[in-house]
């Protein structure tokens, strides 16, 4: 049988990573992470945007194409808590044009990923968390990162701007729309069954 393979979309802080690895779980798939602890230039990002902004990228962008081929290759079923497509899309579009990182830098990002695509299949599923910038703060102020505390509020809605334009153009495969405002199974875990089982259903599992 063909594997499958789901990601996780959303801006940060609306629960990716929770709800990834709960499915994965309840569905026995692999669960692969965005490289966070292990990132050797996020907490310098963090503090200097525009000098570590084109580094950080390019490190997640390599990394998750990286996970992405193991999946495929290895033929397993997979669920990724970020997908690559927002890498591109969403965070180094924001810093490019915030000025955070130079147009040549942009553009020989955007190179890398375009040539990327070209080499890994799309997902079977994405799931969407869609979550206001409220519910961002709130959930970030939770998880007690004090890297990501220290970030004003106009870079989380700037990504929440460019999140709200880019999931009405994406078409790589169906989607499955969670509201982060209805929708925590740190306070409510039950209600992972029933997202679960829509995600079954979807993928005729």
């Amino acid at each position: 049988m063909d594997s499958k393979i789901i990601v996780f979309a959303g801006n940060v802080g609306a629960g990716k990573s929770t709800l990834a690895h709960a499915i994965g779980k309840q569905l026995g798939f692999e669960i692969f992470y965005e490289s966070v602890a292990d990132n050797p230039f996020l907490e310098d990002f963090y503090h200097d945007q525009r000098k570590w902004a084109y580094h950080l990228q390019s490190y997640f962008l390599v990394h998750r194409f990286s996970l992405i081929k193991e999946a495929e290759i290895e033929n397993k079923n997979a669920v990724f808590d970020r997908s690559i497509y927002e890498d591109a899309a969403i965070f180094a579009r924001n810093l490019y044009e915030t000025g955070k990182m130079r147009k040549k830098e942009f553009e020989t990002y955007i190179q890398m990923f375009n040539s990327m695509m070209k080499y890994i299949r799309h997902p079977d599923l994405l799931v969407y968390i869609d979550a206001d910038v409220d519910t961002i703060l709130s959930r970030i102020r939770r998880r007690g990162r004090q890297m990501e505390l220290e970030v004003p509020i106009a870079y989380w809605q700037q990504l929440d701007n460019l999140y709200k334009d880019w999931i009405k153009e994406y078409d790589f495969s169906p989607v499955y729309k969670i509201d982060a405002a209805k929708v925590d199974i740190v306070s409510n875990p039950d209600q992972i069954n029933e997202l679960t089982e829509d995600i079954r259903h979807i993928l005729a599992l």
